[in-house]
């Protein structure tokens, strides 16, 4: 988004102090344009940093990106009467309670007083947000993440075994014990079959996961070598890529994969099913079948299967996921929202 906004909008970043994405912003727009905040932790000393900047900098709108960041900017524009653009990227009440998931919907319902346009990522995120009643759909827009396209690879990676990739946090949402046990069944089921399964990312289950490869005796099979400043490469050395996401805005990781070229293994749920066809550019299998997703991953054990359902996924991003697009419809909220302010 940084990179492709159109001339005349100073962007200034308030993310977490750490790598890789503080440096990335540091060297993007300058450090001076970088504002440090809590990793996942409303703290008030803060909102009153972020209050003093806004006003000191004279910032027309906030952007928000997240559960987290979204309680921050609304409640920043009843401080300061700053306009905000909040986005979801999903939304997330899959592992809370019943009223815990009334509770979080009523704060959203009041937040909405202090929202100028929500953005949902993908139609399937919208019915979510529209079915939970929180926000006036008048205030919903939709605009589909994008990314940047790569030149295609010239080949295929080595062939004497499967190299299947997912770049996950490892936390509820992204499930990333599905995707090691899609892998012991999918050793259980193929014992012949030489693949690893590579899961880039870090996150609070992750130690939990390097205990599960060890007591299943998967480390053959399983990589996990934490987070990546660079996961592209990680797509280039795979022939498929995996997803056990429990739910999903519109995955940048899936996207990213498409874009790569590579067919795709996803739990059926919002936001993977916005993206891959079953059958079309990948294959889909119920959230939490890990059965189902071993077998969905041995059906592309065929070059020629592997290779279509690829094509496919990357014409999808060529004709519908542009990073150039999503910035542009992006800015042109921006407009709106300033405008009606």
């Amino acid at each position: 988004m940084l990179q492709h906004l159109p001339a005349g909008i100073l962007p200034i970043v308030a993310c977490p102090d750490e790598e890789p994405y503080f440096g990335r912003y540091a060297r993007l727009i300058g450090p001076n344009n970088v504002i440090p905040v809590p990793h996942r932790a409303f703290k008030l000393d803060a909102f009153g940093y972020l209050a003093d900047e806004i006003r000191k900098r004279k910032v027309a709108l906030v952007h928000s990106h997240g559960k987290g960041a979204g309680i921050y900017s609304r409640l920043l524009s009843a401080r300061t009467g700053v306009l905000v653009v909040h986005t979801f990227h999903g939304l997330h009440v899959g592992e809370y309670g019943r009223v815990k998931k009334a509770g979080y919907l009523a704060i959203e319902r009041a937040l909405g007083w202090f929202t100028g346009a929500a953005i949902c990522v993908s139609d399937g995120e919208r019915k979510l947000i529209e079915a939970a009643g929180f926000m006036p759909q008048s205030k919903l827009r939709t605009v589909v993440n994008g990314v940047a396209i790569p030149e295609l690879r010239s080949a295929e990676p080595d062939q004497t075994r499967l190299d299947i990739v997912s770049v996950s946090r490892f936390d509820h949402q992204k499930n990333p014990e599905l995707a090691i046990e899609i892998a012991r069944q999918l050793r259980q089921a193929q014992p012949d079959l030489k693949f690893c399964l590579t899961i880039v990312g870090d996150g609070e289950k992750r130690q939990a996961c390097i205990d599960a490869v060890q007591a299943a005796e998967l480390g053959e099979y399983v990589s996990l070598p934490g987070a990546s400043s660079n996961p592209r490469s990680y797509f280039r050395d795979a022939h498929l890529y995996l997803s056990t996401s429990r739910w999903e805005g519109m995955p940048l990781g899936v996207l990213e994969a498409m874009s790569e070229g590579l067919p795709i293994v996803a739990t059926d749920v919002v936001g993977n099913r916005d993206l891959v066809g079953h059958n079309s550019n990948g294959l889909l299998f119920s959230d939490g079948d890990a059965v189902g997703g071993a077998a969905c991953v041995a059906n592309l054990l065929d070059e020629t299967a592997r290779h279509a359902l690829g094509a496919a996924s990357r014409a999808a991003v060529e004709s519908r996921y542009s990073v150039n697009v999503m910035a542009q419809r992006t800015a042109a909220i921006y407009r709106e929202v300033l405008g009606a302010g």
